[in-house]
């Protein structure tokens, strides 16, 4: 890899052994994809945000940075809370996370809490090249936005953040960017987080073209995020709606697909859970990723006047949620009986004590793909069992 003199020198030690250590492992993490440089990043967003006991290493070079005075060199976002408010089991497990919390905001991490961080704190640009970890996050931004970023992982992340560098490879260049997979759709109603499960599973690691859909903005988070967690998607396209994939011929850089697939209506039926099994579900999960303010303003009108049927729990960003206390639907949605809260819910709930009858419905493929415990239904379904929408 070639490095600046500038870099070099960090290498060295000019800023300190912490400062060093974290551009080396840049520097190895670029060299496993034969990188051929480090280049600027706009911006960062962490995954490290759980302090929890299995962590150790990763938590005590974040007391080390903030020893030594080092503060982000770019602007830099932060997933969300664990909940350690929401059952007395995660106070316990995740009994030190305010400590994680202040070391965190000391090296100058904007305290969003949120995996949707592109809504209002880190909002990249077309062609941006970016220091994100978190999948959902990563998908958004390559595929909505068309911003630039490889799929990091955690500590690799932090790395960038003080440093302002990432290596170069991987989806920072166009090539890696070309559809690989053709999706045609044959689909009557759409259930876009099941598509994305689908396609997720399809793909996996290579990049899905889909043919055209309007989906909106609501669908292409929760559908990119599906297709993240059950395939580990980076990037998709879809024709006429992203940004770089205005036709198929320019999704695919001119080339035929590897692979053309035909996903139908009854495919994403078949990822929903039977009745009897939704309705045996104890609670109901929406959000993950956390719900924006236009998402649960467009869902809590069904809650208007009604009463829930089993518990049912909004996860919500933190800005969303405070701009949604001020509306007049947030009394009538407490007023149904639901929960408005702030923090993770594949780590608020992967904490609920056994299963048995503690299963999740979810309309999130996000959350069925990685909640042990989760029952998968689309919006109706799980409107019907939360007792709002009639059978």
């Amino acid at each position: 890899m070639q490095l600046t003199q500038e870099q070099q020198a960090i290498l060295n030690g000019s800023e300190g052994e912490a400062m060093a250590k974290c551009l080396q492992t840049l520097v190895d993490y670029g060299g496993a994809f034969d990188a051929p440089r480090l280049v600027p990043i706009k911006s960062a967003h962490l995954t490290g945000s759980f302090k929890i006991f299995f962590y150790t290493a990763y938590y005590q070079i974040v007391s080390r940075l903030v020893e030594a005075g080092i503060r982000v060199k770019v602007p830099t976002t932060l997933n969300p809370r664990p909940g350690y408010d929401y059952a007395p089991q995660n106070r316990i497990v995740f009994k030190s996370q305010k400590w994680h919390e202040a070391q965190l905001e000391a090296l100058g991490v904007t305290p969003n809490y949120s995996c949707v961080c592109y809504h209002g704190a880190n909002n990249p640009e077309f062609g941006d090249v970016l220091g994100w970890a978190e999948s959902s996050a990563i998908i958004y931004a390559n595929s909505v936005i068309g911003a630039r970023s490889n799929r990091n992982s955690i500590m690799v992340d932090l790395c960038q953040a003080v440093t302002g560098l990432t290596p170069e490879f991987g989806y920072l260049y166009d090539e890696t960017r070309k559809g690989e997979v053709l999706v045609k759709l044959d689909i009557e109603e759409m259930d876009a987080p099941a598509l994305g499960f689908l396609v997720g599973q399809i793909a996996v690691d290579r990049n899905p073209v889909l043919t055209h859909y309007p989906f909106d903005e609501a669908e292409l988070k929760n559908m990119g995020a599906a297709m993240a967690s059950s395939g580990g998607v980076t990037m998709f396209g879809v024709e006429g709606v992203t940004p770089e994939a205005p036709d198929l011929d320019t999704a695919f850089g001119g080339m035929e697909p590897a692979e053309t697939v035909t996903i139908t209506q009854k495919d994403l039926d078949g990822i929903r859970a039977e009745r009897s099994a939704q309705h045996d579900a104890a609670q109901i999960a929406f959000g993950c990723p956390q719900m924006t303010l236009d998402e649960v303003t467009e869902i809590s009108r069904h809650f208007v006047g009604k009463k829930i049927a089993k518990p049912v729990t909004f996860h919500l960003m933190p800005d969303a949620a405070d701009e949604f206390s001020k509306t007049g639907l947030y009394q009538e949605v407490l007023n149904a009986g639901v929960q408005i809260q702030r923090h993770c819910p594949l780590a608020g709930l992967s904490l609920r004590i056994g299963l048995g009858n503690k299963e999740v419905l979810t309309p999130s493929g996000k959350l069925y793909y990685y909640l042990e415990g989760t029952r998968y239904g689309n919006l109706n379904d799980v409107l019907r069992e939360a007792g709002v929408l009639n059978a």
